[in-house]
């Protein structure tokens, strides 16, 4: 006898076994038409006779002032931006996302490109002490030293760590002494 006509053991549970039964499709939603109440039909007046009253009327609703819709509306108040405000948009938050002097680097470069002057708010001016260009870096430390005199730092280890490595590795004289001063305004 070969494998194929040989009777399934009757100990095996593989005869038994098959393709799962299949699952009856979900019947489909019940739709049901509703009307809505007349609210505006006239209410019969005792004086009519009940003849004229069970007669049936036609579907014409009375000319009465019709009903005051509503609609939601949406009211912006900002106008449509501009291409050139997106675009400054898009490349500032290119340049805050990106990780790296490279990355930072090429997103302020791009933002440059664009016209744009950086804005004076510390987290850019904290990115821009990773630009590779020490004449940025240099514009972003005197920029930060006017804003440490109104505002408290934010991110403050980060800060000290980018100060701390220009202190190191800058290779201008004066940008080093900069990131000095600052690194001791931020101590105070």
């Amino acid at each position: 006898m070969s494998r194929r006509s040989k009777r399934p053991d009757s100990k095996s549970d593989k005869g038994d076994r098959g393709r799962p039964p299949r699952r009856h499709s979900a019947p489909l939603p019940e739709v049901v038409l509703a009307r809505r109440p007349r609210s505006l039909s006239p209410v019969p007046d005792a004086s009519e006779t009940p003849a004229t009253a069970a007669a049936p009327t036609p579907e014409v609703e009375p000319p009465t002032a019709a009903p005051v819709k509503r609609a939601a509306r949406i009211v912006s108040a900002t106008s449509a931006l501009d291409d050139a405000e997106l675009e400054r948009r898009h490349l500032l938050s290119r340049l805050l996302d990106s990780e790296g002097p490279s990355a930072v680097t090429r997103a302020a470069n791009a933002y440059r490109k664009g016209g744009f002057a950086f804005p004076e708010e510390q987290p850019v001016q904290l990115k821009l002490l990773e630009h590779s260009d020490e004449g940025e870096v240099c514009s972003a430390l005197e920029i930060l030293a006017t804003l440490l005199d109104q505002q408290t730092p934010i991110k403050l280890p980060v800060f000290e760590q980018r100060l701390k490595r220009l202190e190191d590795s800058a290779e201008n004289p004066e940008t080093r002494s900069r990131a000095a001063d600052l690194r001791r305004v931020l101590r105070t």
